[in-house]
């Protein structure tokens, strides 16, 4: 118990971090080195709860004054060693000691270097990240503008249609309009047929409506009345027309 308070503080934190469950940093298969597997994730969110700062370039250092590696990663990942910093081997850290000041600037230049091309590569590949996803933000745009245009022209062709439609029904309705015209022109207005200039004005307010409103109604026919059934209106006083003889009781 003694000798794990003699445990550098980032050497324990660093340790723990890689036996919690996260996703930031992690052992390789044989437990030999740990390789950091988001930044974003370890500065954010891991670096604030353990070491109560953001500062990645600070991690870097403390990682090369106790002497840690940093190892070519196939992956692209950043992955660091030391022989005595090991999954299981938590008493070893004892060992580690920390670097002496000129080893530390040497290596520290070298780090930082490093640490700036990973930071330019980082934003590198946020830079096309965004661009791919501009790129597919503006296909959909296009895609939805074709899609517009499209619906834009059926509608065209079904208005013009629609307006070829209202023109023929409404060239049929003027042409019977017409016939009607001269149909009820010819009728008489004497006093005696009062019911058919009734049914005159019935029929052309009718006509009226046809018109103003453009819709096709069903084709109005005159019933011819029946000779034998037509009654002949009391007409005592009036002057007959002439030719009509009216009968005597």
């Amino acid at each position: 118990m003694q000798e794990i308070k003699q445990i550098p503080s980032f050497l324990q934190k660093l340790y723990e971090i890689l036996e919690s469950e996260q996703s930031a940093i992690g052992w390789n298969k044989d437990g030999t080195t740990f390789q950091i597997l988001d930044s974003s994730l370890l500065t954010e969110q891991i670096m604030p709860q353990y070491f109560k700062h953001r500062n990645y370039q600070s991690f870097l250092r403390q990682l090369n004054m106790y002497g840690f590696k940093k190892l070519k990663n196939k992956q692209g990942k950043s992955e660091f060693q030391h022989s005595q910093f090991k999954k299981g081997l938590k008493n070893n850290l004892l060992k580690i000691k920390r670097r002496n000041q000129d080893d530390i600037k040497q290596s520290l230049e070298s780090l930082t270097k490093e640490f700036e091309q990973e930071s330019y590569l980082n934003e590198h590949e946020k830079l096309r990240k965004q661009l791919v996803e501009l790129y597919s933000n503006q296909r959909s745009l296009l895609e939805e503008i074709r899609r517009q245009m499209e619906r834009n022209r059926n509608l065209q062709r079904e208005t013009q249609d629609i307006t070829e439609r209202i023109n023929i029904v409404k060239s049929y309705q003027l042409k019977k309009l017409d016939k009607l015209i001269i149909i009820i022109q010819k009728l008489p207005e004497d006093a005696q047929i009062s019911k058919m200039a009734l049914m005159k004005e019935k029929i052309l307010r009718k006509l009226e409506l046809i018109e103003a409103e453009n819709i096709c109604m069903k084709e109005i026919s005159l019933e011819k009345q029946d000779s034998s059934m037509y009654q002949e209106p009391n007409l005592t006083g009036v002057k007959s027309p002439a030719g009509y003889s009216p009968k005597t009781k």
